[in-house]
């Protein structure tokens, strides 16, 4: 994939790179994803240059704020919403295996069939030979993940792995490896229903009589066995739903969500987001990042290190301005407080809106100070965030 330097990115902010990455960048590779499992060499590829256009642009200047993994997360797990390329890959891929359970009689089932069942075997897919095209051995790469993803509604047992298949509310598979039961791995509930000692030979241990009782209380119909995907609610499969299961395992809501929600331009919940996550470029952080820098806040003109509870909240400057809007006693907390207060009120409330400008002026103002040496008056900043909140909270 090619730099994109015919974008003009100096012309965007940074949360319009961010959406111009998310919608273009990450799509490009979509097509190949859902047929081909990409090389980690070929994801790490694409990463840079989503990575680079983001943080940097075409100016090859600027440094990474967030670490690419928080990049990826869903902006309601902490993160910026871009997509993950290598748990897309797999959500896309596993789409095969489905279809070979809910679309026996379709064209990719019987050639599927044809190619990679044993010979002369009415085993289900997941038993199928693993010595297939690359393909194939790709597929089964993703098997495990596959077998629980799926509950299966059991009818008559004939498409649905005994030992592999989750039709007991559990897979079984963990009682034969802690009970060392000799058996065939890719056997199906129909065929252990009809003869049971062949699959699990006498005599039976302790856990294996637990199985063997439980087994005896399901009875077999006519019907064929229904496969259902466990992370949707209809019980089909979705890429959006397995891609949401993979990248949300384990991770924390990120607590102050509400500010993707506020009425106010996107460059300004990109700038709010940063704060959150103390990765705003102060002073503190570039000391933080081996960078030298002079001890002075751009605000007030004192002699100390400039930290984002400093700049947006203590220093007489941001004080002074806090204190006309009637919050210097939330301010005062810090930073985070500030946001904690900001994501508490009522995201269509014109307060939310004028305290998010008023730390988006701030960080205007300092800049103006630092890079153009251009200076306003307190009244003048003032003035300029209550008519930019106002601007913000119609057209929002």
């Amino acid at each position: 994939m090619s730099s994109p330097r015919g974008w003009k990115s100096p012309l965007l902010s940074r949360a319009g790179r961010i959406v111009l990455a998310s919608s273009v960048l990450s799509s490009i590779p979509v097509f190949f994803m859902s047929a081909f499992q990409l090389p980690s060499w070929v994801i790490k590829a694409i990463d840079k240059v989503r990575r680079i256009f983001i943080w940097q642009g075409n100016s090859g200047r600027g440094l990474p704020l967030l670490a690419w993994s928080r990049v990826c997360l869903p902006k309601e797990l902490g993160g910026l919403g871009l997509i993950d390329l290598k748990l897309q890959n797999i959500s896309l891929l596993l789409r095969w295996l489905w279809r070979l359970y809910s679309q026996p009689s379709s064209l990719w089932s019987t050639l599927a069939k044809k190619l990679f069942a044993k010979r002369n075997s009415n085993t289900p897919p997941l038993g199928w030979n693993g010595n297939g095209s690359f393909f194939w051995k790709q597929l089964l790469t993703l098997r495990y993940f596959f077998q629980i993803s799926t509950t299966t509604e059991l009818q008559n047992g004939e498409n649905t792995l005994f030992w592999f298949d989750n039709w007991a509310g559990t897979l079984l598979s963990f009682f034969q490896a802690s009970a060392h039961i000799p058996v065939r791995r890719f056997v199906t509930v129909s065929q252990t229903f009809r003869s049971w000692f062949d699959v699990v030979p006498a005599p039976m241990t302790e856990t294996q009589d637990w199985l063997y009782r439980h087994f005896q209380r399901d009875s077999l119909t006519r019907g064929i066995d229904i496969m259902r995907w466990k992370w949707s609610s209809d019980g089909n499969y979705s890429s959006s739903s397995v891609y949401k299961a993979l990248v949300s395992a384990g991770k924390v809501k990120f607590h102050l969500q509400n500010l993707w929600r506020l009425k106010i331009p996107p460059t300004v919940k990109t700038f709010l987001f940063l704060l959150a996550q103390d990765r705003l470029l102060t002073q503190c952080q570039l000391m933080r990042r081996n960078i030298n820098v002079q001890h002075l806040c751009h605000l007030c003109q004192q002699d100390l290190l400039e930290t984002a509870d400093h700049l947006f909240c203590i220093c007489p400057f941001s004080m002074t301005l806090w204190n006309r809007l009637g919050l210097s006693t939330v301010a005062v907390q810090g930073a985070q407080k500030l946001l904690l207060h900001l994501c508490s009120l009522d995201k269509l409330n014109p307060m939310s809106t004028k305290i998010a400008t008023a730390l988006w002026s701030l960080w205007l103002e300092r800049n103006n100070r630092l890079f153009r040496n251009e200076r306003r008056t307190l009244q003048a900043v003032h003035d300029w965030l209550v008519q930019q909140a106002a601007l913000f909270f119609k057209f929002s």
